[in-house]
């Protein structure tokens, strides 16, 4: 499938979704949140995938929602042209996704990035909720997924103030899983990715169906149970034993 607004490629287990806006830098219009839902389906479905990373085109991951198309938006018609729909699915996308951030994350950008189910990001990255500053909030889940990962006061004082902040900050607010040096971004990151992908995928899509759900520790102890009796536990086990690379079903 051609894209007009992203990019597609795999490497090995790992497919990448690049925004690809550049005359916008990479700012956010409904038609590429549609583009990006739709890559990372396509992965979703793709048996030879089992991780996708978002990032952006030009060291630039999104400074936000693109500010022309907001001018013209009126609450018809964004629920017309269902404005929320490609966020909420990005969501429910089975296999792991993580945000590669490089630049700015800004407003919608930041929104992506916290859907994903964690950030990387480069020392230059910023990240910030200024939607406060054109007499909004943050629409498309940042309310409540900075809240999760941040604290409620964190939220509160990011998305009341605007403040954009650094990685680093990002990072020791819970925002931010890992930041790297700049000059080691992609060799670090792909080094993460290639982690996960060595992984078995029963396993990636179970705890992520977890912990998104925000389950109970009987849903934990079940699916615990369910993976105990599952090829790849005994996969697993015997490649500690002898010392092996195990080959995941």
């Amino acid at each position: 499938m051609d894209f007009k607004n992203i990019k597609v490629r795999s490497e090995q287990a790992i497919g990448f979704v690049q925004i690809d806006r550049v005359a916008e830098k990479n700012s956010l219009d409904i038609e590429t949140s549609k583009e990006i839902l739709q890559a990372l389906q396509n992965f979703d479905q793709d048996n030879s995938i089992k991780c996708t990373a978002i990032e952006g085109n030009q060291k630039l991951f999104s400074p936000g929602a693109d500010i022309k198309e907001l001018q013209n938006l009126t609450k018809n018609k964004a629920a017309e042209q269902k404005l929320f729909d490609a966020f909420d699915e990005i969501y429910n996308i089975k296999k792991p996704v993580i945000a590669l951030v490089e630049g700015y994350a800004l407003g919608g950008g930041m929104e992506l990035a916290l859907i994903c189910d964690f950030i990387i990001a480069s020392e230059n990255a910023k990240f910030g909720q200024p939607e406060v500053n054109l007499g909004l909030i943050p629409g498309i889940g940042g309310t409540q997924r900075l809240k999760r990962s941040a604290g409620k006061y964190n939220a509160n004082y990011l998305c009341m103030t605007g403040e954009i902040i650094s990685a680093q900050q990002a990072h020791n607010i819970g925002v931010v899983s890992v930041v790297l040096k700049a000059e080691e971004f992609k060799e670090g990151t792909v080094k993460i990715l290639k982690s996960i992908s060595e992984k078995p995928l029963s396993s990636l899509v179970e705890i992520k169906r977890l912990i998104n759900k925000d389950a109970s520790l009987k849903d934990e102890r079940q699916t615990f149970y369910k993976l105990l009796d599952g090829e790849n536990k005994y996969i697993g086990i015997k490649g500690f034993f002898e010392k092996t690379k195990p080959e995941w079903k």
